[in-house]
């Protein structure tokens, strides 16, 4: 999460939504006073205003994982509405059957894998694990399925819709393409949906990630892409 004070606008992390990314294209417009979840090993010279963020979070709720980057937008409403009232404020959606592709080799990463399995073997398993569920973040910017930011911008489309939220904050032109905080997880020839689906997408994997993003796939009108 980032809440600048300077430019007026609260930015939501979602998880595998490059929001590692666009916190790091962020950072160097930060002014003191502002405030951005932990990031010191992307975005070297944020420490102070990421101390200052868990300082403050622990001061007004000790209950709250403080030190956590995925904090929802509820965290905003409770502890900083009058601070930030009248900011813009962004989050980052992705289609659901990618995402789920996303989460598993950054789970692997983290985890590892089971050799004796093909990689389709282990995405099944993992999809089918409670694993998948921690990388739904519908209720982070969602509340009783209405939005509590004023803008969704879509992954599939992110260059695009990011370089308008820019414009929009007054920002000078930032490119997040070169800003890749962790992009040598996913191989790149990993992005073809019918590797790991099937060309039905009838697979226990694919109605796996259907069940457990239901919420995004309603409300976005998400569809599997073309393989």
């Amino acid at each position: 999460m980032m809440i600048s004070h300077s430019r007026k606008f609260v930015f939501v992390k979602t998880k595998k939504t490059a929001g590692t990314s666009i916190e790091c294209a962020l950072a160097p417009y930060l002014e003191p006073g502002d405030l951005t979840s932990p990031l010191v090993e992307h975005a070297p010279g944020t420490r102070r205003y990421s101390k200052e963020f868990v300082r403050i979070l622990r001061e007004r709720d000790a209950s709250l994982r403080a030190r956590n980057p995925h904090l929802p937008y509820s965290v905003v409403a409770d502890h900083f509405a009058r601070e930030t009232k009248g900011y813009y404020r962004f989050c980052v959606e992705r289609n659901p059957w990618d995402k789920a592709i996303s989460a598993f080799f950054f789970w692997i990463s983290r985890h590892g894998h089971d050799s004796s399995k093909t990689e389709e073997e282990n995405f099944l398993a993992f999809a089918e694990s409670e694993r998948l569920g921690f990388f739904s973040d519908y209720d982070l910017y969602m509340r009783k399925d209405k939005p509590q930011v004023d803008r969704v911008l879509r992954y599939e489309n992110l260059a695009e819709e990011f370089a308008q939220v820019t414009d929009k904050l007054g920002l000078p032109e930032i490119s997040i393409g070169s800003v890749r905080a962790k992009g040598d997880i996913r191989p790149k020839a990993s992005h073809k949906l019918q590797r790991f689906y099937g060309a039905d997408l009838e697979n226990g994997a694919a109605k796996r990630v259907q069940s457990v993003f239901a919420r995004e796939i309603a409300y976005f009108g998400f569809t599997p892409e073309p393989a």
